[in-house]
């Protein structure tokens, strides 16, 4: 929380810098405008007194009269409106630095997220490492040892091909496209994840329309279709099971993957697809299932590739999540 604070107080505080910035830029325009309109319109009353000299007095007064009543014209104008300037700065200026906020706030959240995941199967081993060098362990108790590490080890390297993959995405250019097949891939997958779907206890079933082609990148199109898989088994049923489809729309290659799992609640809709965000742990068949990276993966991919992704869901019932992308 005193980290949050920190950056609001420095955006805050950026906000008034570029303010007095704008707001001081603004003020030498008028004070140079403002005098330069009142020494022109001095100057020219100076020449009307030279070029009538008869009743000068009475110029002389009149035309000083009419340089003060200017003079005070301008003040209470430049006034006016260095304080509207100023308003209107600080708005401009709250607006321009908003969305540096937002993803500074972003990072950060980001940041503490993914320090937490990896220092969770770390915790995991430290403590069991301590446990075990305590005493001496049989023979079963070290293998038991080591097989828990090894599973928080793949945890640990599945966390960062997920960082990198997203780092990657982000600077990747996006023109570097291939002609690829969707049906082949979603074919392929459907049955690659056979056998970690009965071992979940939930059956997989496709429905893959042949000849949908999209301009994509093979590795990224493979794993956004195993992340969809692997969501709607984790998040399913014992006995439950997957339905996938895959056909044209229009313009577009849709794939849908169909689930008859917890559902989603309303209120977790709208950040499913954010960087390691869960729903609740204990609804789903593993706690241990994911780092909340699969679905900002899918999202990211199908942006990279100009489609669109939704999600439609009813707790207790199911999920259904929705791809479309630009076929060719």
């Amino acid at each position: 929380m005193s980290g949050i604070a920190s950056g609001s107080n420095s955006f805050r505080s950026a906000v008034i810098r570029l303010t007095a910035y704008y707001s001081a830029g603004v003020l030498f325009i008028l004070a140079v405008f403002s005098l330069l309109v009142y020494g022109l319109f001095v100057e020219s009353l100076d020449n009307d007194i030279r070029e009538d000299e008869s009743g000068i007095e009475i110029e002389e007064a009149f035309h000083s009269e009419a340089a003060e009543n200017l003079f005070n014209i301008l003040l209470i104008s430049d006034v006016v409106l260095i304080f509207i300037t100023i308003f209107v700065s600080y708005a401009l200026s709250k607006r321009t630095l908003a969305p540096l906020e937002t993803a500074y706030q972003k990072q950060k959240k980001f940041v503490a997220d993914a320090a937490h995941e990896l220092r969770t199967p770390l915790a995991v081993m430290k403590a069991g490492g301590e446990v075990v060098s305590q005493k001496e362990r049989s023979v079963s108790e070290y293998q038991k040892f080591i097989s828990e590490s090894g599973e928080e080890v793949e945890r640990l390297i599945q966390l960062s091909n997920s960082l990198l993959f997203l780092a990657h995405n982000e600077s990747t250019s996006k023109n570097n496209f291939d002609r690829i097949s969707f049906s082949d891939i979603s074919k392929k997958q459907c049955e690659s994840i056979v056998p970690y779907a009965n071992v979940k206890q939930v059956a997989v079933g496709a429905e893959i329309e042949d000849g949908i082609f999209v301009n994509g990148r093979k590795d990224e199109i493979v794993r956004l279709v195993l992340n969809l898989l692997k969501n709607a088994i984790d998040y399913n049923k014992i006995g439950g099971s997957v339905l996938v489809k895959l056909s044209k729309k229009g313009n577009n290659a849709m794939l849908s993957v169909h689930d008859t799992g917890i559902g989603i609640a309303d209120a977790d809709i709208q950040s499913i697809f954010d960087r390691f965000y869960k729903a609740d742990a204990s609804r789903t068949q593993s706690s241990s299932s994911g780092s909340g990276l699969g679905l900002a993966i899918v999202k990211d991919i199908v942006t990279t590739h100009g489609g669109v992704v939704r999600v439609s869901s009813k707790v207790g019932y199911g999920s259904t999540f929705e791809v479309e992308i630009p076929f060719i």
